[in-house]
């Protein structure tokens, strides 16, 4: 059961100027491309992108224009660096740049729960902030930047939209630096007019399960696979905390649709699952999928969590100490500004439990797919 995008006429205006898209080719970003290609009228795309992955990128646009011929002269590649003056272009490059563009997608940032917090800031809050920038130089420009749900940290309970400063810790310099990007994006707003996503944890397709790389979720299923076929696997912790887990297809059609959508500007927008799932059902749930046994014992995060303190031993358990934490914080994302968003659409984030079996099925296929432990994205 997939996402949809509804076949009707694209919003005006936005739908019809020049785009920007930092963080291609990395895997939202290209799956953003392929929802923004559907609705918008015309192409003129262009993507800042890091001199290595010039390669990449042009690979993947090839591909794209293979599918859509009609988009074939409509992309174009820049070499810069988001976090270093002029966004790493000449002063003539970049004042041409925000003569054409019009809508603004900024995704790129670094994301790894470990980074040094150094680099996460220069990157994620000063990369954001040159960005900004730009994009104040812009006539009617708008910013589309992405943010994460986790920006909230430590918080626990219901999680509103329209919440972001209240006080909180973070688990990581990931969320930390993400948290103080969207407070820059959000004190200007009255100048660069913004809408901000939070996407949750992202996981592959909800048709087909495919994904770049894995990473949350995935090193459940790492897990799983570890162990025996006939060994029951522990539940760990209570395993009453809601997990919330979409499916990339949603989050790209959601953007796209958000994101060119006129009013929906200087608002946040969860793009979480309305419904989410428990630990320990999503555990019983994979379980299932990957016909194992069910659930037996109990053990306690603290324990696992010391016992991923031994050298060695995370890596041979499979999953990272920093993940762990993600499955066992009590938070609960509201999603009212992105459902009134999307409600005059029919996209809508399916179930976990109707796409569960295509991630398994996907990564039971591809198993030396390469996890995800830092990476720019």
């Amino acid at each position: 059961m997939g996402t949809i995008m509804k076949k009707k006429s694209p919003q005006t205006t936005l739908s019809d100027r020049a785009t920007l898209i930092t963080g291609f080719p990395g895997f939202l970003a290209g799956r953003l491309l392929d929802s923004l290609i559907r609705v918008q009228r015309h192409g003129d795309f262009t993507f800042l992108i890091q001199s290595k992955m010039r390669g990449l990128a042009q690979k993947r646009l090839d591909e794209i224009t293979r599918m859509h011929p009609e988009f074939k002269g409509e992309f174009h590649l820049i070499e810069g660096d988001i976090s270093a003056p002029n966004l790493g272009l000449s002063e003539s490059e970049y004042q041409s740049l925000q003569e054409k563009i019009g809508v603004v997608w900024h995704l790129a940032a670094i994301y790894d729960l470990a980074v040094p917090e150094e680099l996460a800031y220069r990157v994620n809050v000063g990369g954001t902030v040159k960005v900004v920038d730009f994009c104040a130089g812009l006539k009617n420009g708008r910013l589309n930047y992405v943010s994460t749900c986790y920006v909230a940290g430590k918080r626990q309970g219901a999680i509103l939209e329209d919440e972001l400063d209240e006080g909180q810790a973070h688990n990581n310099h990931y969320e930390s630096t993400k948290f103080w990007a969207e407070m820059e994006v959000q004190r200007r707003m009255s100048e660069v007019p913004s809408v901000i996503f939070r996407p949750s944890i992202v996981v592959g397709d909800s048709r087909n399960g495919k994904t770049d790389k894995y990473d949350g979720p995935y090193y459940l299923l790492k897990m799983i696979k570890k162990l025996p076929s006939w060994a029951p696997f522990p539940q760990i912790g209570r395993g009453d905390t809601f997990v919330n887990i979409v499916p990339v297809d949603f989050v790209s059609n959601a953007m796209a649709h958000i994101g060119l959508k006129d009013g929906t500007e200087n608002k946040v927008y969860h793009l979480a699952d309305p419904h989410p799932m428990r630990a320990k059902d999503i555990i019983a749930l994979g379980l299932k999928c990957m016909d194992r046994p069910k659930t037996r014992g109990f053990l306690p995060p603290k324990l696992l969590d010391a016992a991923l303190s031994v050298e060695g031993l995370e890596k041979r358990l499979g999953i990272p100490r920093e993940v762990l934490e993600y499955f066992t914080h009590d938070a609960r994302y509201d999603t009212t500004n992105a459902s009134k968003a999307l409600a005059d659409s029919e996209v809508r984030c399916p179930h976990l439990s109707a796409y569960m079996q295509a991630l398994v099925d996907y990564f039971e296929q591809f198993p030396d797919k390469e996890f995800l432990d830092g990476r720019a994205v």
